[in-house]
């Protein structure tokens, strides 16, 4: 049988995982002091999971007129003891009385990773830099392992003859094969990497379990990728974009970690029956693990998929979770779906904040609805539609975190199932987005 892990074997984990970390801040020089009161200008990509967030965001990272994170604000909260259970809130709620509760040292600690992440892709990438970065993924990929940070960077310094010394897969894959020789614990399989390619390497097939006990970023883990780090400047002229679902439960947080900014929310929404039915399929994923619980999960459908994971719940945890802990995954996944989004419209009912909504339908119709909606929000935030994002938006990306490619319509395989977790506060939600007419969600 497996346990809940104990709280020591956490604490002591974590001491020697913010030890390395601290080893690398060290070596990953940042021109930025007091992070979160430099920035002035916030977007938040708000939706529930599966609702195309990773898609948006990483087709905005094309535009050099904005700067990001290079994945998303999980781990970072996580490190400052801001995530579940550590904030105290029971679920992935923070909001005001949670910034201003930060210790100092757990501010500065924020604020520290966070200004050695935000950035934007590289045209000419910084070797050096860019191996302490990939050191630093693995760090955070893996907190369970002994892995000396600096040997990874060395490792990627070095290069064999033949591997692109630039390409974040062959880099990573390159890596991976080294640890797995020497006997250490990893796989690729919990990397946001094409699975037909791993299908081709020694590394078995892929586990329903989790790639640990203690979980910092959740799988399936990216890639490190040569990347500028953003200077005092672009704070100051630039939007900084967050994305991540949990953050539907944080806009208030959001608001008082950076006191200086201008905070508008991107609202992306989906169709409850297909954003269910990406859920479903994400349970069922060997990733997307997010929350270890304190209460043993008796979820149909997946746990007795696998036992173990009857500790780990995916994708954002809402308040009222435990209400969900034996119920049918499809209701599981409905409650996230209505949970998020009746979070999102009531925040911006509240605060009259300045949102854009956005049908994540549209950017999956065809190219006249991708370019058309990037329009629509490059006019919003005031960025220009041109270079590399005008050609991602007109030609596409290729699917980021995906369990299936994007596809219209793709629910209805499953319409039996999806249908019955369609109750009425569901729909009540679907009706306040606009999809009170069942007939014509795709």
């Amino acid at each position: 049988m497996t346990l809940p892990v104990h709280a020591t074997d956490v604490s002591d984990t974590l001491h020697r995982l913010h030890d390395r970390l601290a080893e690398l801040r060290a070596l990953r020089h940042s021109d930025v002091r007091r992070f979160s009161t430099q920035v002035r200008s916030v977007l938040v990509v708000a939706s529930s999971s599966r609702g195309g967030s990773s898609m948006v965001t990483e087709t905005l990272r094309a535009s050099r007129a904005l700067v990001h994170l290079q994945a998303e604000i999980n781990p970072f909260l996580r490190l400052a003891g801001l995530g579940f259970p550590d904030s105290g809130s029971g679920s992935d709620l923070l909001d005001a009385s949670h910034a201003a509760a930060l210790t100092p040292a757990a501010r500065e600690l924020l604020d520290e990773e966070l200004a050695r992440d935000v950035g934007t892709v590289a045209d000419l990438p910084d070797p050096e830099q860019f191996s302490l970065d990939v050191a630093w993924r693995f760090a955070v990929q893996w907190p369970e392992l002994s892995l000396n940070p600096l040997t990874v960077a060395e490792r990627v310094r070095h290069m064999p003859p033949g591997i692109p010394s630039w390409d974040p897969a062959a880099v990573t894959m390159t890596v991976l094969r080294d640890l797995h020789r020497q006997g250490v614990p990893v796989s690729p399989w919990y990397y946001d990497l094409p699975r037909d390619v791993l299908r081709h390497e020694a590394f078995g097939t892929p586990s329903p379990r989790a790639p640990g006990r203690l979980l910092i970023e959740e799988p399936p883990f990216v890639l490190a990728r040569p990347w500028r780090r953003a200077e005092p400047a672009d704070l100051r002229d630039k939007t900084l974009v967050i994305k991540t679902p949990s953050n539907a439960y944080r806009l208030d947080f959001l608001r008082a970690l950076f006191p200086q900014a201008r905070l508008r929310v991107l609202h992306l929404t989906r169709n409850p029956a297909a954003a269910v039915n990406g859920m479903y399929d994400g349970w069922l994923h060997n990733g997307f693990h997010a929350h270890r619980m304190t209460v043993p999960l008796a979820i149909a459908d997946y746990v007795e998929r696998c036992p173990d994971n009857r500790w780990w719940w995916k994708f954002d945890l809402p308040p009222g979770w435990q209400q969900y802990t034996d119920a049918p995954l499809p209701r599981v996944c409905a409650f996230q779906w209505r949970s998020s989004h009746q979070a999102i419209l009531d925040d911006l009912e509240r605060t009259r904040t300045d949102s854009l909504t956005l049908r994540f339908e549209d950017l999956i119709s065809g190219p006249d609805g991708r370019i058309a909606s990037f329009e629509r929000l490059g006019d919003w935030l005031g960025i220009p539609l041109e270079g590399e994002f005008r050609h991602a938006v007109h030609h596409g990306i290729a699917p980021v975190v995906a369990t299936a490619r994007p596809r219209a319509g793709r629910w209805q395989e499953r319409t039996d199932l999806i249908k019955q977790t369609l109750d009425a506060p569901t729909l009540q939600v679907a009706d306040r987005l606009g999809y009170a007419d069942a007939d014509g969600w795709i």
